[in-house]
Order: structure tokens, then C-alpha cells, then sequence
């Protein structure tokens, strides 16, 4: 059976695309797209979808002109649509120039994608591409997912791109475009050993192949066999969140702990590669998972990533985006207390200091306090280290001890207020506990009556 043939059976075995529809296909000139091109226009009319061409001058090379005079000449005389862009050589960084010549084809191509109304991107990678790419992340190391390297189809943008040629070896598809009498232009740079793919296809595959004439499709059939179970996993992990996690999509760390450590390290990877934490560090995760196992650390942040904090609070986990966080203006709040007016505690309450009960109604909290004239005027700030709450006893409790006995998460310490005295006393904190002042016997005469209130504003707009 000739390769127009497999193909064809190929493509209907993987459904890649619907026949008739608009696909953008990827063609750089080389021997893999002009082959991919080839075997997409010869397909018979009841499965050839229309076709777009797509090619992209990146001018790093002298004949990178050639080239895409080459293409225009190719689509027009095929009569197929083509859409080129130039890559301004005044626009090449001048390190890294590989990555961002990548980015600026898959960006161009997302944009003829919406151009053309496009669901369908098409690429020329084969089989020795897959088998390049998970040699070189077996190497670097990473999680199970990556050593996949390549899948046939994935999510692009808001379509698929799909890779039709990777059950097929780059000699498959040579000796194709040499039978056919087809043109193509070599990128030299591809023999440039300096550059990590190169070496694994220049030197290492072809020392493995000599250990293994069939390294190719040994290393395809366990993408395939790694596909599945990762896939398995990933139903593993849903399964498992959705059982250990509440309704505000908080991880019982108690269940979490349960399992053994490599499933819990699965789960929460799982959990947070779904949050938006991709690319982890090993070193990281697996200091994570330590601080997490750690029951001496019953609470602590993390920055997962630049919008992503997780937080341990004794017998849960949970994600926080960064704009979720209190705002940095209230914690700057340190200021006296003026009789009568209302100051925020973060957007659910507020707090208030007047001489009558009266001035806060029937739906305010409050408490009466007794304060020598030398305490007055009161400060509202946030709490530091040294503060410490006077008690009844004649002892003193410091206020970081008072937020570790009421497991206030870690994420809403920094927040905690307090009213202090002109000697720097704590009268309150905020919300968790009241100081006490041994009064006097003519107190009555001689003290200030003051009423401290906080009224909680989700319940005023119920």
C-alpha cells in the first residue's frame, strides 16, 4: 500500500478533521510540510478539507527569500490560498532567537486561523520528531505527562492542532518526496550541533538505533502506552478531588493524607495543574508535599505562581489568586480613632468607637469600655509583633499568640487590626478578644465611658 493510502485510512482512523472544512496547514518548505501538503491536496474530494497554507519568512537565513517565492509559486500555481508573513529582522532578539521564532509562527498562525474561520491547525511532525522530543524531556527529567511529548491532536487556542504524521519515520516521507518528484529546501541550521535537538538527532538517536534498529516505533508504542496512563491518572485524580474537596473547592488535608505518597503527590499536582500551576519544579513540589506532611507547620503560604498563592490552614488547603488577597490599603491604616465614624475591617465589616450605646441601633455588636483619661486618644492600626492584650489575671497574652489559639489563617493575619491606647495598650483585637483594665474605685469619676461596635455589612444587605 503506497503512503497516499495509509495516509487517507490514517486520517479516517483519527478523525482529525471533518471533510470539507477549512484547515491551516503549516508549510515551511522543508521536506516534511511539502510532503504533508502533498499527501492533504491528494486526497480523494469526499475527505480533502480545503486547504490554507501558511508560511512564515523568519529572514535567518539567505535563502529564506528563495524560499518563500518558492511557496507563492507553488499555491498559485495549485491554486491553493496562501497567507505569508515576514518576520522583521529588526524584531529578532538577539538571544533566544529559537523560542521566539516559535512563538511568532503559532501566534501568526492562531491569527490566520480567526482570518480564515479555521478551526484546524496542521503540522508536519513525524515519528523522529516525537521520539526527539521525549528523549530530551526523559533527560531533563519532569512529570509522566511530559515524557508523552507529543499527541496527535491537542487544544489550540480556541481549535485543535493536529500532527496526521506521526505514525510515519522522516525516511517514510523522503522516500516519498523523492518518488514524487517533489521540491524542497534544506534549513542548514538543522546540522548545527550546537542546538540540543540536533545532537539527539544527529548523534544520540542514531547510537540508540544501532542498539535498537527499532527504536522508533518502540518509543511510539510507549507514547502510546504513557497516553493511556496518564489518562488513567487523570481519572484517578478527578475522582479523588471531587471526593476530598467542599463546595468553596477547599482540599481536606486530613483525607488528602490518607493516601499513600505518590498518589498524594499525583493529587496535588493534578489539583494544581487544573488551577492554572503548570511546569512545577521537581524540587519544589517535592518541598511542597514535606510542608504539607509536616504537622509541625500547621499553616503557611506559598507562591505557586505569579497569580497563584497556596495556603495550608490546619486541616485544609486552597488557592487564592493574587487579586483575591485583601488590599494592600488597609493594612497602611494607622490612625486615631475619632468618635462617631465608621472604619473598614476588609469589605465585610466595619467598626466604630461612641460615647452611647445608642449610636449603633439594634443590629450592631458592641462593648462597653472603661478608659483612664492618660489611654485617650485611641489608634486604630494593624497589629505588630510585640503587641500584647492586657489581662484580667495581670498577665498579658501576645496577639500573635490569640490568632494561633483561634487558627486565623495565615492569609488574614497580616490583616488583623487593633485599637490601641495612647501607652500603646491593646484594647482590642479586632474581632478575637477584648484586653482587660483594672479600675479603680472612683473610676466612674475619673474614667472615660466609651462603647466600641462592628457591624457586619453582609448581614444589613440581607
Amino acid at each position: 500500500m503506497n503512503l497516499n493510502n495509509i495516509f487517507k485510512r490514517h486520517l479516517q482512523q483519527g478523525r482529525f478533521f471533518d471533510k470539507g472544512k477549512r484547515v491551516v496547514v503549516a508549510v515551511s518548505t522543508g521536506v516534511d510540510s511539502m510532503v504533508l501538503l502533498s499527501l492533504l491536496q491528494r486526497l480523494p474530494e469526499t475527505v480533502r478539507p480545503q486547504i490554507v497554507v501558511a508560511h512564515v519568512n523568519h529572514q535567518l537565513r539567505k535563502q529564506s527569500k528563495e524560499e518563500e517565492q518558492f511557496i507563492r509559486h507553488y499555491c498559485s500555481t495549485h491554486h491553493l490560498r496562501l497567507v505569508v508573513y515576514q518576520w522583521a529582522i529588526a524584531e529578532h532578539p538577539t538571544t533566544g532567537i529559537e523560542e521566539a521564532a516559535r512563538k511568532i509562527r503559532y501566534h501568526f498562525f492562531n491569527r490566520v486561523m480567526k482570518q480564515e474561520q479555521a478551526s484546524v491547525l496542521i503540522t508536519a511532525h513525524h515519528k523522529n520528531d516525537l521520539a526527539e522530543t521525549m528523549l530530551m524531556k526523559l533527560t531533563r527529567g519532569g512529570q509522566l505527562h511530559q515524557l508523552i511529548g507529543m499527541k496527535e491532536q491537542r487544544d489550540f487556542v480556541d481549535g485543535k492542532l493536529v500532527r496526521p504524521l506521526l505514525d510515519f519515520t522522516k525516511q517514510q516521507l523522503r522516500e516519498y518526496a523523492i518518488s514524487n518528484h517533489l521540491k524542497w529546501y534544506e534549513d542548514e541550521t538543522n546540522y548545527e550541533l550546537t542546538v540540543s535537538r540536533n545532537r539527539f538527532r544527529h548523534r544520540i538517536i542514531p547510537l540508540l538505533e544501532a542498539e535498537n534498529p527499532n527504536l522508533l516505533d518502540s518509543l511510539s508504542s510507549y507514547h502510546e502506552q504513557l497516553e493511556l496512563a496518564v489518562e488513567l491518572e487523570d481519572q484517578f485524580a478527578k475522582e479523588q478531588l471531587q471526593r476530598i474537596k467542599d463546595k468553596q473547592g477547599h482540599v481536606n488535608l486530613k483525607q488528602l493524607l490518607q493516601f499513600s505518597l505518590a498518589k498524594e503527590r499525583l493529587i496535588l499536582l493534578k489539583w494544581l495543574e487544573w488551577s492554572g500551576a503548570t511546569n512545577l519544579k521537581q524540587g519544589f513540589i517535592e518541598q511542597l508535599l514535606a510542608d504539607i506532611n509536616n504537622r509541625h507547620l500547621p499553616q503557611f503560604n506559598r507562591q505557586i505562581t505569579p497569580k497563584l498563592i497556596l495556603f495550608k490552614n490546619y486541616s485544609e488547603l486552597f488557592l487564592k489568586n493574587v487579586n483575591q488577597l485583601p488590599q494592600k490599603a488597609q493594612t497602611s491604616l494607622n490612625s486615631v480613632v475619632k468618635l462617631g465614624r465608621w472604619y473598614p475591617i476588609g469589605n465585610d465589616y466595619q467598626i466604630a468607637v461612641a460615647l452611647t450605646k445608642q449610636f449603633f441601633g439594634k443590629t450592631v455588636d458592641y462593648q462597653e469600655m472603661w478608659l483612664a483619661p492618660e489611654q485617650l486618644p485611641l489608634r486604630i492600626r494593624r497589629w505588630q509583633s510585640q503587641d500584647r492584650l492586657p489581662l484580667k489575671n495581670g498577665g498579658h497574652q501576645k496577639i500573635s499568640r490569640v490568632l494561633i489559639d483561634q487558627k486565623v489563617p495565615l492569609s488574614e493575619r497580616d490583616q488583623q487590626l487593633v485599637i490601641a491606647d495612647a501607652k500603646n495598650n491593646i484594647v482590642w483585637a479586632v474581632g478575637r478578644k477584648w484586653g482587660w483594665f483594672t479600675r479603680p474605685d472612683d473610676y466612674l469619676d475619673q474614667w472615660q465611658r466609651l462603647v466600641i461596635g462592628i457591624r457586619d455589612l453582609k448581614r444589613r444587605k440581607e
